[in-house]
């Protein structure tokens, strides 16, 4: 979808000329979209999610914080308006990972289809690192960054929601409409859902169940009638988002299965009113041949340089989630999805001419932020 010119072919040692080239190339395009802001404009608030072929997601760097214009200055901006895309920056601020699909892909009912196959960015972990800080919040961190890359990169031709057909329950429960989850909530011991799909080849299945810091339910998992595992709703350590995210989306990656019909069924094994919530299930190898949804996965770009600054350091907090990053994406690119890396510190290199402060990049610095993302097709 991205067209790739040659500068932006080049290998990582050539990066000052792609940098100054692609400057060159978008900046009379960039202007025009700055004019007409000027005019009151607003261009990724033109149109809805569910139109934009392509869709960015983050927090207040993909935002555009500190921007005079993010509308037109940020780099899902500089990135539409260098391929003539319509797009969406559904970024916000201070937001982490677990923030995303409760505050960001739900309440804009993103789920992309075979028909459209839509290019998302996501750049998300900046907050988590300063937040939380690596080690164990790093477990939570990758279940929320999970559930949306593979939200994703999966499309709805290839998943089983709890809205749809292909869906069975026993015992009590209902369906949770609430901020668009269209979840099937159990509501006692014993009660149950189940999700029948179809895969075209041998492959994983994936499971979208809800995750709450205020429900200590546990609930057990099932393939075509055998128990593979078992959970816990609450997460250890708990959610706890800095913009208050109690509750999110979690992923678990069933293990591979042959071709053919299957069966995933969750059960409630814990008393109580409110149980397991599941959204849904979906595999990478669905029944429909044709181009899947590109998701493009960012690391967590460099701060400006500093003395002390452990998120420019080899051992830093940001090198951590780094790591957790590059494994999620090798993770769901070996299952078949369409999902890549772009490295933001191969272009932003954290310099006091690319920052208008600490963590926010100014122009240029996304004009670099917007060639990382070009450099990764």
């Amino acid at each position: 979808m991205f067209g790739r010119s040659d500068e932006l072919r080049r290998n990582a040692e050539d990066k000052p000329i792609v940098v100054f080239h692609y400057l060159r190339r978008i900046s009379s395009l960039s202007l025009l979209l700055f004019l007409s802001a000027g005019c009151g404009a607003g261009y990724y608030n033109t149109i809805t999610t569910q139109a934009a072929q392509y869709r960015a997601y983050g927090d207040s760097i993909t935002y555009g914080y500190t921007l005079s214009v993010p509308q037109t200055q940020a780099y899902p901006a500089l990135i539409a308006s260098e391929n003539a895309l319509p797009f969406v920056d559904n970024a916000i601020s201070a937001d982490q990972a677990c923030d995303v699909p409760k505050r960001q892909i739900f309440p804009n009912e993103d789920n992309p289809t075979l028909a459209k196959h839509p290019t998302y960015t996501l750049l998300i972990g900046t907050n988590d690192a300063l937040f939380k800080g690596s080690g164990v919040y790093e477990a939570v961190y990758r279940l929320c960054h999970e559930a949306a890359i593979s939200w994703f990169g999966v499309p709805a031709e290839y998943k089983v929601l709890a809205n749809g057909s292909g869906v069975t329950s026993t015992g009590s429960g209902a369906i949770d409409l609430s901020n668009h989850w269209n979840s099937w909530t159990t509501s006692g011991l014993g009660s149950t859902v189940s999700f029948a799909i179809t895969t075209e080849g041998f492959g994983p299945i994936y499971a979208w169940p809800r995750i709450d810091d205020n429900n200590s339910g546990t609930y057990t998992y099932s393939m075509d009638g055998v128990v593979i595992g078992s959970a816990t709703i609450q997460t250890t350590p708990r959610i706890s988002t800095h913009n208050g995210t109690t509750n999110s989306l979690g992923f678990l990656r069933l293990p591979p299965v042959p071709a053919g019909s299957h069966v995933v069924t969750f059960k409630q094994t814990s008393a109580g009113s409110i149980g397991v919530s599941v959204v849904g299930i979906g595999t990478p190898t669905g029944p429909a041949n044709n181009i899947l949804p590109e998701v493009l996965v960012g690391t967590v770009p460099f701060h400006l340089q500093s003395p002390g600054d452990t998120c420019n350091t080899a051992d830093g907090p940001c090198a951590a989630y780094i790591q957790d990053i590059k494994a999620d994406v090798s993770l769901f690119s070996a299952d078949g999805l369409d999902v890549r890396l772009f490295d933001t510190r191969k272009y932003l290199l954290g310099t006091a001419a690319e920052m208008n402060d600490t963590l926010h990049p100014n122009v240029l610095g996304q004009i670099h932020l917007s060639a990382s993302v070009e450099a990764s097709r």
